[in-house]
């Protein structure tokens, strides 16, 4: 008899460790899925150059739309968010909107852009993404999640 319940105790193992690596895969696949929907409602709402100049290459604000994705434990519990940001690639900082900066892929003005100084009104692009795209991306988010869950625990119906 206790064959058996070594059995048991073997499959109940394996099944909690199979369902806290798809809980995890399937959080990150969601975020992503509804980061990526986020990000594509919001791309067209950043106001771009009408062409480059010899200080600003167009379409800069808008190349450098990133996000991230993390995901924590804490006591068993996955928690997990996604941050969309005007960021530079690969860890470059942004200049100093006082620094004479001629590095043309540089967006350290984006925020000048999206809620205005004393002399130009601002485009409000970022709360604009949110209105329009946040609950589509969180039922998105929700739809891939479910998805993933059910696929990666397909094994065990």
């Amino acid at each position: 008899m206790a064959g058996f319940a070594d059995l048991i105790s073997k499959k109940l193992t394996q099944f909690q460790n199979d369902l806290a690596s798809a809980q995890k895969k399937a959080m990150r696949e969601g975020l992503k899925a509804g980061v990526k929907l986020y990000k594509n409602i919001a791309k067209p709402l950043i106001p771009v150059l009408g062409k480059s100049t010899e200080y600003r290459q167009k379409g800069t604000v808008k190349n450098n739309l990133r996000h991230r994705i993390k995901i924590k434990s804490k006591d068993g519990q996955l928690s997990g968010k996604g941050v969309i940001r005007i960021r530079r690639a690969g860890g470059k900082k942004m200049a100093a909107v006082s620094a004479n900066t001629k590095d043309k892929t540089d967006p350290f003005y984006w925020f000048m852009l999206d809620r205005g100084t004393k002399k130009m009104k601002g485009a409000h692009f970022m709360e604009k993404a949110k209105n329009a795209g946040e609950a589509r991306a969180i039922n998105e988010a929700k739809n891939v999640y479910i998805a993933t869950m059910q696929q990666s625990m397909a094994k065990w119906r």
